[in-house]
């Protein structure tokens, strides 16, 4: 199975309990891009980080009187998440090819790097995985779009629609230290490109989250859109850029909703349920 059986937590915290969660997450992070300026921060930093992350989220849940614990599916739907995720690289790079060999412009018919080199690309994926994507992921998707739905009020496609509205505007502000102190960028119009890619990306696994419930295959997918596993060598022209991203989030989300409503038939799936009162206490 890949949609694990729970609900929506009940939180017992307020409304600044995620605002002021959010700021320390703003500031510390903002405190790391200052030491470590560069395009990619040391390896030693991003483990601090990840680290860091995952410990707050999980101090957060228990303020919120929620077993972290109760929220992380099963590890017997690893092999469901890995299955649906290489699905969707596959058909990527069946489309790739083609494009290739079609003689289109920015697919090359040659090996990729990580064709040539599927070791070094499967250590740099699962160290993305473990200290980038599930340590996002469980503050974003996890804690805070089911804390925003359940501020929304009783769980409706409203108030599903809401908390993951809200956790992808979060998502794409929390890039800003690093747009703005790292990258060195001002305000202009990439910054709103940016953004708006930004918050695309957070709808998408905001919906493949509210569709599945499952923390394993948001932040595989997380982490394999920020390594794509192409065969091929595939260079997206800049302009086009949003246009692929939205394509991409288009034909995941679809195919997660296909699994869940035709794979895993059920009447309602994770939290879009109406009225779901399921509440997770403490350890």
């Amino acid at each position: 199975m890949l949609r694990p059986d729970i609900g929506l937590p009940r939180f017992s915290g307020g409304p600044l309990v995620p605002v002021v969660t959010y700021l320390l997450v703003i500031v510390v992070l903002s405190g790391l891009v200052t030491i470590s300026p560069g395009a990619s921060p040391p390896p030693v930093l991003g483990m601090i980080w990840g680290v860091f992350l995952v410990a707050l989220t999980v101090g957060t849940l228990r303020i919120e009187t929620v077993s972290p614990r109760s929220l992380l599916p099963s590890v017997r739907t690893l092999g469901p998440v890995i299955g649906l995720v290489t699905v969707f690289w596959g058909l990527y790079n069946l489309a790739a090819v083609a494009l290739a060999m079609g003689g289109i412009s920015g697919f090359e018919a040659s090996l990729s790097r990580t064709a040539a080199h599927p070791l070094l690309y499967l250590a740099a994926l699962f160290s993305s995985l473990l200290f980038t994507a599930i340590p996002e992921e469980f503050l974003f998707r996890t804690y805070l779009q089911q804390k925003f739905t359940r501020l929304a009020g009783e769980t409706t496609r409203r108030t599903v629609l809401s908390g993951i509205g809200v956790a992808a505007v979060l998502f794409a502000l929390f890039h800003l230290p690093r747009w703005f102190l790292a990258s060195g960028h001002g305000v202009s119009s990439g910054l709103a490109v940016r953004l708006l890619g930004l918050a695309l990306m957070g709808l998408a696994y905001g919906s493949v989250y509210a569709l599945s419930g499952n923390l394993w295959l948001v932040a595989l997918f997380h982490a394999s859109m920020n390594h794509p596993p192409f065969l091929v060598k595939v260079t997206v022209p800049s302009e086009l850029h949003l246009v692929v991203s939205v394509l991409e989030y288009t034909i995941m989300v679809t195919l997660v909703y296909l699994t869940v409503r035709v794979v895993e038939p059920v009447e309602t799936p994770h939290i879009w349920s109406q009225g779901n009162n399921h509440a997770s206490t403490g350890d």
